[in-house]
């Protein structure tokens, strides 16, 4: 488990050597050339960080081009501010030799580590402050977990919901606030299927207005049609993506952390009526289960993502389930003719394969073994005999 610190030092461009040491003692160094954007990072992703390394001198602001004690002043206040209600440790780290044993500067601003001197000691004393953080213990206990909390899969906002409900498992508090745990799983869930759809396995539909329908996310994942409401519409893949286990799980989850975050749902029919059973078995017990489950549904999904990384290959298994045009099917393309353009589709269930036409096979550049999905439909050809070819065709 890698330490991850910010580090504000308008100089960090000339000390290479010094990200190079922390990468060896398993620290990340995430650098920042002023107390303004360095700040500005730490209240995007406050969850992000363990602790945090301070210049002595150091812009204040961005666009500044003088620095001084103005820069470390104000980060030392807003970090101050920040471990009034958490524990963010902080470190200053100096090359400025006016400040080397100078008594006011360590009455006015505490301990401070000398550049190059002081390096090897800034490591120990870092690691050992994180080291005591719960946030970090976690972090390192279920990372697993976290490590998908990332801008490559389900984004870093996941992190502080991971938090609170993991920090309650290993920290039993006497107020236990349901709708608040229950709200941050389904957050987390909507974060996994905002990531799917962007990688092009979830269809865009389940997500209308950039609103995530996590019913239809759901379903979308777990089968291999739906239908989009009282619309009428239908969607499908080609692919079923979820296994049957996680499926079911993810459905249960949204149904009753459905029932726990909406009072009006305890009314719908075949809703869990979750005030009911928390009467009967009062417990936090419920919870714990489903954060489990949410996990595995986040490290199915990173491991997933990884072996489906190609969006285009990905949006290329939806399919409009149009009932004019008839269902698609998935299969193979198989004895091209390359003198006369056609070729044939041999279908994954193995039933007799089926005629391509030339229009068809040049249109979608196809080859034998072509994995591709169709619709077959029926015809009548000059002989008035009823024959079947591909009408519509999609490479997968």
């Amino acid at each position: 488990m890698r330490y991850k610190v910010l580090w504000i030092d308008d100089m960090f461009k000339t000390q290479e050597d010094f990200i190079g040491e922390a990468e060896q003692e398993y620290i990340d160094v995430y650098p920042y050339e002023s107390h303004e954007e360095g700040i500005a990072r730490l209240n995007s992703d406050p969850e992000f960080f363990h602790a945090v390394i301070l210049d002595a001198k150091v812009k204040k602001g961005k666009d500044d081009t003088d620095t001084g004690l103005a820069g470390l002043s104000a980060s030392r206040d807003r970090l101050i501010e920040i471990n009034k209600n958490g524990y963010l440790p902080f470190f200053i780290f100096t090359g400025q030799p006016d400040y080397v044993d100078a008594s006011w500067f360590t009455e006015t601003f505490g301990k401070y580590y000398i550049k190059a001197k002081d390096n090897e000691l800034l490591f120990k004393d870092l690691k050992n402050a994180i080291d005591k953080k719960i946030e970090y213990q976690i972090q390192k206990k279920y990372q697993s977990a976290f490590e998908v909390c990332t801008d490559k899969y389900i984004g870093a906002p996941a992190i502080k919901h991971f938090f609170d409900i993991l920090t309650s498992i290993e920290h039993p508090a006497d107020q236990f606030d349901d709708e608040k745990y229950f709200n941050g799983l389904r957050k987390i869930i909507e974060y996994v299927f905002r990531a799917s759809n962007k990688l092009g396995l979830l269809h865009d539909k389940c997500i209308p207005n950039g609103i995530v329908n996590l019913t239809w996310s759901s379903l979308f994942m777990a089968l291999k049609e739906m239908e989009l409401g009282s619309s009428g519409e239908k969607i499908g893949c080609s692919k079923i993506h979820f296994p049957c286990i996680l499926a079911s799980n993810v459905k249960s989850i949204l149904d009753i952390t459905s029932a726990a975050s909406h009072t009006e749902g305890e009314k719908e029919n075949g809703k869990l009526n979750f005030t009911q059973y928390k009467t009967q078995i009062n417990s936090n017990y419920l919870l714990y289960s489903l954060a489990f489950q949410v996990m595995d549904l986040v490290l199915w999904f990173k491991k997933y993502a990884d072996e489906h990384p190609d969006s285009k290959i990905n949006k290329a298994q939806w399919m409009p389930l149009d009932k004019d045009l008839g269902d698609w099917q998935t299969g193979k393309v198989v004895n091209l003719n390359s003198a006369k353009g056609f070729a044939f589709f041999k279908p994954d269930t193995g039933n007799a394969s089926t005629f391509i036409p030339p229009t068809l096979v040049t249109k979608n550049s196809l080859l034998d073994n072509t994995l591709v999905t169709v619709i077959i439909e029926n015809y009548e050809d000059k002989n008035k005999e009823t024959k079947t070819r591909v009408k519509e065709l999609r490479r997968l």
